[in-house]
């Protein structure tokens, strides 16, 4: 697998001299746009720590790295991905982390999409951040830290993946009008016509996602006047919206499918 790569050289720099050193942080949230890497990265990172290879790279022939490819690693932990990460997810988390590792010499536990965990989760989650179990690593994957409580966002290390935002320019300005119309509150039937002239091909598709969010993120700081018709939890449920048209993306669907699909769930 070799050294982990982000874009973001320092960060993985970072994650690669713990890897080295043995040294690891227990807590890590890996944020940054959806389709950026953070989640392949995790799963690299999991293997390193998992592996008998005492140099810090997977050597891809232990028992540790095959169980690791096969997916059956009975110390490294998965949880979400697939929505809304309940509070029973969570628990059954917290029984395994307080155990010792099975096979490896840690346990690694991924929470992927952990914005998506309900309150009751995201409190339950909080008590293993404030009472750590020995010899594990738990890795929180989300588009943003803004998404999530902020006393767990505290107890945790960020890994900055980055976002790529599309920068208004005179050549793409057109673009951004549309997407402050789309979000603003423009008949339905314009905000339909709007999703066909961004579909016709997935780059537009694209950097028409990449506008909105680079307008929602200025609203949240207070760049824009955005502020006016949507609260900050609207913002970043909306966030969430942008976020998941991404996924659509990545797996094949149909860009007028996807900004269709956004422009419903805006209401």
């Amino acid at each position: 697998m070799g050294n982990i790569k982000l874009q973001d050289k320092r960060q993985g720099t970072y994650l690669n001299q713990q890897i080295q050193s043995g040294d690891f942080t227990s807590f890590m949230l890996f944020v940054g746009q959806t389709g950026i890497g953070k989640m392949d990265s995790a799963l690299e990172f999991a293997a390193s720590v998992l592996c008998d290879n005492v140099s810090g790279e997977p050597c891809q022939m232990c028992s540790n790295c095959k169980l690791v490819v096969s997916g059956n690693h009975p110390d490294l932990l998965q949880v979400g991905g697939e929505g809304t990460i309940k509070i029973a997810s969570i628990r059954e988390l917290q029984k395994s982390l307080y155990l010792k590792p099975y096979q490896a010499k840690h346990k690694v536990a991924i929470i992927r999409d952990s914005h998506l965990m309900t309150e009751e989760s995201a409190n339950a989650m909080l008590k293993v951040l404030e009472e750590p179990p020995e010899n594990c690593i738990i890795i929180l994957t989300s588009p943003d830290k803004k998404l999530l409580p902020g006393t767990v966002v505290s107890r945790s290390q960020i890994v900055n993946f980055g976002t790529v935002i599309l920068q208004k320019t005179e050549d793409n300005e057109e673009i951004f009008v549309d997407a402050v119309n789309i979000l603003k509150k423009s008949q339905f039937y314009e905000k339909m016509a709007m999703a066909q002239k961004y579909s016709k091909e997935k780059p537009l598709t694209v950097d028409f996602l990449n506008a909105l969010e680079g307008i929602l993120r200025e609203a949240i700081l207070g760049e824009n006047d955005l502020n006016s018709d949507y609260s900050e939890r609207k913002i970043i449920s909306v966030l969430e919206l942008v976020e998941k048209s991404r996924e659509y993306l990545k797996n094949n669907l149909s860009g007028k499918f996807v900004l269709e699909n956004l422009i419903i769930n805006l209401g």
